[in-house]
């Protein structure tokens, strides 16, 4: 981030700006909205309605040119000048003053953005791309303006005349942000979107009135939420919803730092990730804290990588929650197999090649050997972890049968920007893990799908590598 988004209060409070043309008209009747009191320092006022402004009084000019002198009285500074020279000046002296200067259309001088707005007011939406695409900030501003309601000043009003009288029935600072989540999402808010005031304000304060005798506005609940494979943008509208609204969240060793700033900036995030080798969080601990928070009346994003049900222990911490009597919700996401295969240009399944996928780890060896018994061809088999021990998968597969010529393909770091696709076969699988380095997270792809690698890459394609003289310099096709 190298802006900081703040918020100014300029109310009846001195502003420069430095130009008399277009681009200053546009800056006066901005900082006139937001109520301050606007100088324009120029030679002259070249349009019509910024000497209309003027002559009313609305603006004060100062029919003159710039001085370096001339700071003193002003909280911010805009240079709104066709002279990039005298804009450097202002900004220099503005600099000097110790005052914040926004250079039109040279964000190098700038030392702050105005951003393209939303206004709700008292809602107030700002958008900014560092100066440096105006246009897709404009264009984000658009999309934004089409998702709020045009009424939605009308609910802070509403919520910000309650707030006090809320404050007073719900003491607690938990409860009461629960409280105002069910009102903005509820028929308060409803009403108020329709022009319904006073049905409004009846809701609001039936619902003040009913939440001290309401046990499950005052219970807590868990979200196992999947995050999916690694990306930020493959978790689910309904994953982020649930993410944002936690009071915790307790995260996975490979959830990103980006996942997790979906959650609120006053969340707690707590680390139960489990590292391969090292001293970790056991399962029954993790379930314990789980059940200790939520009957604290925490809301508790349980939040995992991949899916929470495939190989994510999703079902124990169920247990562990229904035991206890507690509510909870299970929000699905995008699994590690599905998500690492589609970025990788592989077919799970594919008509005339594979007609069925087989899931499984590759960290317990008896039931890694079951499944490998039951792997057929015309089917692929998909490995979760153990990339530690691919030699020993291999071998296994390799005693089960399987030709060492079958074809496999890893992808480490499925579907991030440090995603890495290799192709190589069955039997060189262990050289191959040992000579290129090979680090979780990976998921191992075994079957014939895998040759579609190169032929369906579209993520990343440089990044796909051929070990060993497989997987056959042929190209993999099919037709229909």
């Amino acid at each position: 981030m190298h802006h900081l988004p703040l918020f100014a209060d300029l109310q009846n409070r001195a502003c420069l700006i430095v130009g008399g043309g277009a681009v200053a008209e546009r800056r006066a009747t901005l900082l006139l909205a937001a109520g301050a009191r606007v100088h324009v320092i120029a030679p002259e006022l070249r349009t019509q309605p910024l000497a209309e402004l003027a002559a009313a009084g609305q603006i004060a000019h100062q029919a003159k040119s710039f001085d370096e002198g001339s700071l003193a009285p002003y909280w911010l500074i805009v240079a709104a000048t066709d002279d990039r020279a005298l804009n450097a000046r202002i900004a220099a002296a503005a600099a000097a003053a110790q005052r914040f200067c926004n250079v039109v259309d040279d964000p190098a001088l700038c030392s702050f953005i105005v951003p393209a707005i939303v206004d709700r007011a008292p809602v107030t939406i700002a958008i900014g791309s560092r100066g440096l695409s105006p246009v897709l900030a404009r264009w984000i501003k658009g999309l934004i303006e089409t998702l709020l309601p045009q009424r939605l000043g009308v609910l802070a009003e509403l919520a910000g005349t309650w707030r006090e009288r809320v404050r007073a029935a719900i003491p607690d600072a938990d409860e009461r942000r629960h409280f105002w989540e069910r009102v903005v999402n509820g028929e308060v808010a409803e009403h108020t979107f329709a022009g319904r005031h006073a049905d409004a304000e009846r809701a609001l304060e039936h619902r003040i009135a009913a939440w001290a005798d309401d046990e499950r506005e005052h219970s807590g609940e868990a979200y196992l939420v999947g995050s999916g494979p690694g990306s930020p943008d493959l978790i689910t509208l309904r994953g982020r919803q649930l993410l944002a609204a936690a009071d915790v969240v307790l995260y996975d060793r490979l959830v990103s730092p980006e996942i997790l700033s979906f959650a609120r900036r006053d969340a707690e995030l707590i680390s139960v990730g489990k590292t391969p080798r090292r001293p970790s969080i056991t399962q029954k601990q993790l379930n314990r804290l789980l059940v200790q928070q939520v009957q604290a009346g925490k809301r508790v994003c349980r939040l995992k990588g991949g899916d929470p049900m495939i190989f994510g222990r999703g079902g124990e911490e169920l247990e562990a929650l229904a035991e206890a009597g507690l509510r909870f919700q299970v929000v699905p996401g995008v699994s590690a197999a599905e998500g690492c295969a589609a970025y990788a240009g592989i077919p799970l399944t594919l008509r005339g090649v594979s007609q069925g996928v087989l899931l499984t780890t590759g960290h317990t060896q008896d039931e890694s050997d079951a499944a490998f018994a039951q792997f057929r061809p015309g089917q692929t088999l998909a490995l979760y972890m153990g990339v530690a021990q691919y030699s020993e998968i291999g071998a296994a597969l390799l005693a089960h049968g399987h030709d060492p010529g079958t074809p496999v393909a890893i992808v480490e770091n499925g579907t991030t920007d440090r995603q890495r696709v290799i192709r190589t076969v069955l039997g060189k699988l262990s050289q191959a893990n040992a000579a290129l380095d090979i680090r979780p997270p990976a998921l191992l792809i075994v079957g014939e799908t895998t040759r579609f690698a190169e032929r369906y890459s579209w993520f990343e394609p440089s990044k796909v590598e051929i070990f060993g003289d497989e997987p056959s310099r042929t190209r993999a096709r099919v037709s229909y």
